[in-house]
């Protein structure tokens, strides 16, 4: 096995997953089964759904392939409140009904500043290929590395895991998840159904699953693409692999990253504004949110739209969700020495 790295799942990935998921098809009906790489395409391109793989940097092989969604409390409710059936099947029949149990990226904003989010892993399996045992730690490593990056930095209250045999329920109890309940169903395989609370969280700092818990609102505000950018950046991808997998000119990308150093400026200017050069500035920045990844998420905040209010004649503006809305003007109170004159230089954009 050559080098291997993590990056967000994409649809055109669907296809190579399906192989890695087949030990997976004893745990669903052939209902769900059979319509399984649609439902996951249709989930991912609605953003109703994550994935996350790992891959050999040098042919694109997935070896490692994993889904997550976060239910509504009302869905979650309705699943649990059936203890005969398998957990995930009921969710995913549940979205295959259209009666649409996951939440839509605006409803994970409103949830993840009440820290009232339901996280479940839908789908997780590697590739049980050629390992020596080094390379299956490695793999399992960065699996977890992947799943923190992929799921930190949200106001998590629940965490929901279901497997179909007893050594990977074995192994998500040493994680520190709790065993919720087993189910055996027809054709004899065994459901275990594990999780994870906020409060579970609290009282074991030291759990591995804590990591992704207890995590504070974001600082910044930055918008959906501000996050995107600075989400690949973080997976050391170069500016101009963004720009052509997201349609953009070089300067677009530039004119993005003057907008991220904008707001922070505002916010924690000592962030980025003690860095001499354009990459150490990036590289400072990184850092930071290397260890702050609820800045990456959505979320919605509570404050009024404070700016150009009496301009647009707005007297009841609505609450403002910081991932889909980025306001140019300052924040209200911010020092004159922060906010950038008209007609200022643009700062150098380093890489």
């Amino acid at each position: 096995m050559s080098g291997i790295r993590y990056r967000p799942g994409r649809v055109a990935d669907v296809p190579n997953a399906i192989p890695l998921l087949a030990p997976e098809r004893n745990c669903f009906s052939s209902r769900i089964w059979n319509q399984l790489p649609e439902l996951i395409v249709d989930l991912l391109a609605r953003g109703l759904a994550k994935s996350y793989v790992i891959e050999e940097s040098a042919t694109g092989r997935l070896r490692w392939f994993g889904l997550s969604a976060f239910p509504s409390a009302e869905a979650m409710r309705a699943t649990l409140d059936l203890p005969s059936l398998p957990f995930r099947e009921v969710l995913l029949q549940t979205a295959l009904d259209g009666r649409a149990p996951f939440l839509s990226r605006q409803q994970i904003a409103a949830a993840n500043a009440a820290s009232d989010l339901r996280l479940t892993v839908l789908l997780c399996r590697p590739d049980v290929g050629e390992f020596t045992q080094h390379q299956g730690a490695l793999l399992f490593r960065m699996a977890y590395d992947s799943f923190c990056f992929a799921h930190a930095g949200f106001g998590l209250s629940e965490f929901w895991q279901e497997v179909g045999d007893p050594h990977r329920a074995r192994m998500l109890e040493d994680l520190g998840l709790v065993r919720h309940r087993q189910l055996e169903i027809e054709n004899g395989a065994q459901l275990f159904l594990l999780k994870y609370t906020a409060e579970r969280a609290l009282a074991n700092p030291a759990c591995a699953m804590s990591l992704v818990f207890n995590c504070p609102p974001p600082r910044f505000g930055f918008s959906w693409p501000q996050q995107e950018l600075l989400e690949s950046a973080l997976l050391d991808l170069p500016d101009h692999e963004f720009a052509a997998s997201h349609g953009l000119s070089d300067d677009a990308v530039k004119k993005r990253w003057r907008a991220i150093y904008d707001r922070v400026a505002l916010v924690d200017a000592p962030v980025v504004e003690t860095a001499a050069s354009g990459p150490n500035q990036r590289r400072m920045l990184l850092g930071y949110l290397r260890q702050h990844l609820e800045e990456l998420r959505p979320y919605q905040c509570a404050r009024r739209k404070v700016h150009s209010v009496a301009a647009l004649g707005d007297t009841n503006p609505g609450p403002l969700v910081l991932t889909f809305q980025d306001s140019k003007l300052p924040r209200k109170g911010a020092p004159e020495s922060r906010r950038k004159p008209a007609g200022a230089p643009s700062r150098q954009i380093g890489r």
